[in-house]
């Protein structure tokens, strides 16, 4: 089975805005990049696995996709949605057989979540992982690649639970603490630090800045 994993990243320069009480914007670039470190050990130790995308445009984030070996796409300027589309497009060129889309964010993710959820991907199935709220999509399996459009922003986990429905396609839902932290706002960082997973690129990178004394201050 050719299973490919589609990372989308954002402008390092506009990245979590929420977080700027505690970080300031270039340490919000390299905290996102150290996330992104994390989701890619994770597919790279995911046998299952073929291929890893990376998509977007910063010179840093292009680095550390070739440095894992994933392949590295320009984010088109459309928007989020458009440029998962595209890379989705890339994917089936390259007969990728099912797509397996992940946030650059959730750095607690494991290759047994990753596993878990491959498993649950019969022929013409959707699998989705929803963030902690229960609102947003953390992990998105679509096989075949083409068989729902994404549709991240509001409430996007009930949007693609309806799209496959109105398709009349298979999905079903992969609960999981880890997929579903992920990292945006003050509140997210704390359960992030308070999860103690000191192996993690992200959080070796939260403890070097210091951020336990400004989580204390704040």
């Amino acid at each position: 089975m050719l299973n490919f994993a589609i990372i989308p990243v954002k402008n390092l320069d506009v990245t979590k805005s929420r977080l700027s009480p505690l970080l300031s914007s270039s340490e919000r670039g390299c905290f996102v990049l150290k996330m992104l470190e994390d989701v890619l050990k994770a597919t790279k130790s995911t046998p299952q696995i073929r291929q890893t995308v990376v998509v977007g445009a910063d010179s840093e984030t292009v680095k550390v996709a070739k440095s894992f070996g994933a392949v590295s796409l320009a984010e088109v300027p459309l928007g989020l949605n458009e440029a998962i589309f595209e890379a989705i497009k890339w994917c089936v060129q390259k007969k990728a057989e099912s797509v397996l889309i992940l946030p650059a964010d959730v750095p607690l993710v494991t290759p047994t979540d990753l596993n878990g959820i491959l498993s649950l991907g019969e022929e013409n199935a959707v699998v989705i992982s929803p963030s902690r709220d229960g609102e947003g999509t953390n992990a998105l399996l679509l096989k075949p690649p083409n068989c729902i459009k994404p549709f991240y922003g509001p409430r996007s986990f009930k949007r693609h639970i309806n799209e496959a429905s109105m398709r009349k396609i298979r999905f079903c839902a992969f609960e999981s603490p880890r997929i579903g932290l992920d990292v945006d706002t003050i509140e997210d960082l704390i359960a992030f630090v308070r999860s103690k997973t000191e192996e993690t690129s992200a959080y070796k990178f939260l403890r070097r800045v210091g951020i336990l004394k400004r989580l204390r201050r704040a």
